[in-house]
């Protein structure tokens, strides 16, 4: 018999949007000796890790880079998708952050989508530190979500609204668009310092280094960095593979008359949201946080990547030309807390008060029980009615046993058993 594991359920497969790199386009960036690039990646705003871009931007700050490089999942789609969404079957409950609580308070949808627009480009324009120019790559992962889940949700609501005019409260206005240019939809088009590429492009710096987002991933810190090198042939600074890495490799170029040498780099930016969010990423994906930083002289690369690690006293820090970049406060250390064997206190069952919800934190638990409890007491005033109530019962038993003659019938077989 079919339950719910066997039968056959509704399940809709949505297609992985994919590009390649020459589709998407590789745009080319000249930039002056002694030039210096940093490049950052794996935010997830605003579910970041905000000590750490703390820190980053003093970095920035300091070193006074020529060009920031985004490399994709910069931004959280799940931080969109929560302002509809019903997060009670969560696997864990997780506060709302302090962008998508303005957004909620922002009105109808329209405006709601609105706040957090505004807010996710305020946060891709910060790294435009003083005389830095941003390069941002978006990637088809999370920032090409947040486009496709508000533009369908969109139309949606639209949709209900258009045929239901006479509706008091509209969950969005049909007048009001939204930009499907993402530099547009994140109002980066008001901010000079900022260049938005296309999804899944790449930025190539002096014809030697190539900024890209990466498409697959490889077990060891390095190794897809390394292959991606092997098919590009350019010095590689790439993204996703949520590792830290960095790597230098020496090839012959030729040696007649005399030996000629190449130099390539391959460095992997970490990444920089909260370790304490973001459960669907695995551990897999949490490979190490940081970032990428050099400079170019006389036509080469010289460039690490940043780690962060975490010091005696469980606070977090990065060392950089001698400088020690440190958060005030212990950040990112694991959820949890102590436990022992003594008895679990006890708490009365809820199912059937279906207006106290704790989890919410309304304050309205008292309230709900007496909604419920009030119908309950009213109750038995119908009792004297229930003698006149059972008069039908009873005439319509004696009809019953009345009409039973096909009884008998059925008893017949029985008797001639019996013989």
């Amino acid at each position: 018999m079919p339950n719910k594991s066997t039968k056959y359920k509704s399940v809709v497969v949505k297609e992985i949007p994919r590009t390649s790199l020459a589709e998407a386009g590789i745009f080319r960036l000249t930039l002056p000796d002694g030039a210096k690039v940093v490049s950052f990646a794996n935010a997830l705003w605003p579910n970041h890790d905000r000590n750490l871009d703390t820190m980053f931007k003093q970095f920035v700050a300091d070193y006074q880079p020529d060009a920031v490089v985004l490399l994709g999942q910069m931004l959280d789609h799940e931080a969109f998708k929560s302002l509809t969404e019903d997060e009670r079957n969560y696997l864990h409950k997780q506060h709302d952050t302090a962008e998508v609580s303005i957004a909620r308070d922002a009105g109808n949808f329209d405006d709601q989508v609105k706040s957090l627009r505004e807010q996710a480009g305020a946060y891709i324009a910060s790294f435009a530190i003083g005389k830095t120019k941003v390069f941002f790559v978006p990637g088809v992962r999370t920032e090409h979500k947040i486009m496709e889940w508000v533009q369908q949700e969109k139309g949606y609501r639209d949709n209900w609204a258009a045929n239901h005019p006479e509706a008091a409260d509209m969950p969005s206005d049909p007048d009001r668009r939204i930009p499907d240019d993402f530099a547009k939809f994140l109002y980066l088009n008001k901010s000079p310092r900022v260049k938005v590429l296309p999804y899944e492009s790449a930025l190539l710096i002096n014809n030697h280094t190539l900024y890209m987002i990466g498409d697959f991933k490889r077990r060891h810190p390095g190794d897809a960095v390394y292959v991606e090198w092997e098919q590009r042939q350019y010095s590689l600074v790439r993204s996703f593979d949520g590792k830290l890495s960095s790597a230098w490799h020496t090839l012959v170029k030729h040696t007649q008359p005399t030996l000629e040498k190449e130099f390539h780099e391959t460095h992997e930016v970490g990444y920089m949201w909260d370790d304490l969010k973001n459960g669907h990423l695995r551990d897999y994906d949490r490979r190490a946080q940081g970032f990428f930083y050099g400079e170019y002289h006389l036509g080469e690369l010289f460039a690490e990547t940043a780690f962060v690690m975490r010091g005696t006293d469980d606070r977090r820090c990065f060392v950089i030309n001698g400088k020690a970049y440190t958060e005030e406060t212990p950040g990112g250390l694991s959820n949890g807390g102590e436990v022992d064997l003594g008895d679990e206190p006890l708490s009365d069952d809820e199912e059937w008060n279906i207006f106290s919800r704790p989890d919410e934190g309304d304050g309205e638990g008292e309230e709900g029980k007496v909604a419920v409890e009030a119908p309950a007491a009213a109750a038995p005033a119908p009792a004297p009615a229930k003698p006149a109530a059972k008069k039908p019962a009873r005439k319509t038993t004696a009809k019953a046993k009345a009409k039973r003659p096909a009884s008998k019938t059925a008893a017949k077989p029985t008797g001639k058993r019996k013989k």
